[in-house]
């Protein structure tokens, strides 16, 4: 693309501005190919009806950075309606959101900032302990922050401390987990999910500790203010003008509902203020984008998405990890930066623990933890029998990023295609329940004593060892 040309989102359009290029072919469309003058909002909104977004070419009409650095514009060209004193003020307030988005924020992506320090098997034991802490202190604040009373907001910052601690030692143990858990409410499990995304984000880009300390914490009570509002209307996706408005007003409301119970911390109450807000300033309460919106907001508000999009409150809707992803991916340069969207992709995989895909094999397995340089190769544990009783699992673990030493496992471990096919890879992940797995099995992943020979032989040998000595053993680096 020409640098005569820049890309306006539909809503910044103004008279004025020629378009020349489209987001899509110009044969979909009404508009003719050589370009055209918008020289009208009616213009502008024939327009909005076809595209997202278009190109504007500077040369033969308006240039939304002239106006930004005080530079005279062209004169309109013949025919082109003058806007009115509103439409001039709109179209500066637009001008100004288009430069400032035009100005991408930079970050410094530090990865090596913090290294995993616990293997996972060991870690499950204290990751479990501080998320079981962690859901009965969420569940009391909840409630006394619904009652407008003060709340001990040292306890939670203790809770929330201790889970970022665990996420800086091992990332995937929390994950694993959260997918382990019971449903709940829908709320608590997703501020929680959240702020496990969010807070992994940072973990990967090397923020500080205190920042990732906030930004956990203010992920997790982003929706208080959702509290006592109308379930109906929370779950409605198609509410009309008015249901959007009063939707829309749980920012405030968190935001007022907190400093009435005390809550003082300014850089979690920005947060969470500023979550809501997209990058190309079509989100809420305030409309603002681009670097307008706080670093740690933003992040909260993809880790946000990204939840909402595998766990929606209706679950016929819910994406798998990765198509979720593409989605995020979809969004980027729109609702989210195109780098904040990239790295936090990196962050999470598109297989997070927890995640149930098919291989090239025709095998099913479950992701129990990420390679961090190698993200399309996870370790799995990879089930005999998708349809065994949960109280008779039969697997084995394989690590993708050793591909020989796989596919001689899967051989080992029963009628196996390992060295039939030419990549042993995961084609595609599923929905959860796709595997006829139910939370017994599950938690035996996690408390049944297991040992390989049991799972190749189908007999339980006397001397067995327990599932994490199990885990430490295939997986120890």
């Amino acid at each position: 693309m020409s640098l005569k040309q820049l890309k306006v989102f539909i809503h910044e359009l103004q008279v004025g501005m020629f378009v020349s290029a489209l987001d899509k072919p110009w044969a979909e469309t009404p508009f003719p190919i050589q370009g055209f003058m918008i020289k009208s909002t009616a213009d502008a909104s024939r327009v909005k009806a076809y595209c997202d977004y278009v190109y504007v070419d500077v040369t033969k009409g308006i240039s939304p950075l002239d106006v930004k650095s005080g530079q005279s514009a062209p004169s309109l060209p013949r025919g082109v309606q003058a806007p009115s004193g509103a439409d001039r003020a709109l179209m500066s307030r637009s001008v100004t959101n288009v430069a400032q988005l035009m100005t991408p924020r930079t970050f410094d992506v530090r990865p090596h900032m913090y290294s995993k320090t616990v293997e996972f098997a060991n870690e499950i034991p204290a990751a479990r302990r501080v998320m079981n802490n962690l859901v009965g202190c969420l569940s009391v604040v909840t409630r006394q922050i619904a009652k407008g009373t003060h709340f001990n907001i040292e306890q939670l910052q203790q809770s929330v401390d201790h889970m970022v601690d665990s996420v800086v030692r091992c990332p995937d143990a929390f994950t694993w987990l959260l997918r382990l858990r019971a449903k709940d409410s829908h709320t608590h499990d997703h501020s929680i999910r959240a702020s496990l995304w969010a807070t992994q984000f940072a973990r990967h880009i090397g923020l500080d500790l205190d920042q990732l300390k906030d930004l956990c914490l203010a992920t997790m009570l982003k929706d208080v203010g959702k509290i006592g509002m109308d379930k109906g209307l929370l779950r409605k996706s198609d509410r009309n003008a008015d249901e959007e408005a009063e939707y829309r007003n749980f920012v405030s409301l968190s935001v007022e509902k907190l400093r009435q119970s005390g809550f003082d911390n300014r850089r979690a109450l920005n947060i969470i203020k500023f979550h809501c807000e997209r990058y190309d300033g079509s989100g809420f309460p305030k409309g603002c984008g681009g670097q307008r919106i706080p670093f740690l907001a933003a992040i909260a508000g993809i880790a946000t998405e990204f939840d909402e999009l595998c766990h929606p409150r209706e679950a016929v809707q819910a994406l798998t990890p990765s198509k979720a992803t593409g989605k995020l991916y979809e969004l980027r340069g729109r609702a989210f930066a195109d780098d904040l969207v990239i790295e936090f992709i990196q962050s999470i995989g598109l297989y997070p623990a927890g995640t149930v895909v098919d291989l090239t094999t025709g095998d099913k397995g479950m992701v129990v933890e990420q390679n961090a340089k190698s993200r399309l190769s996870p370790r799995l544990a990879v089930f005999e029998d998708a349809q065994l009783p949960a109280e008779e699992p039969s697997y084995i673990f394989v690590d993708l990023k050793n591909e020989d030493q796989a596919r001689n496992q899967l051989n080992k471990f029963g009628n196996r295609r390992g060295y039939e096919v030419t990549k042993l890879a995961i084609v595609k992940d599923n929905e959860f329940d796709t595997l006829a797995v139910d939370d017994r099995l599950l938690n035996l992943l996690i408390t049944k004593p297991f040992d390989e020979k049991f799972a190749m032989n189908k007999t339980q040998p006397k001397g067995h060892q327990g599932f994490m000595a199990a885990l430490k053993e295939r997986f120890v680096h």
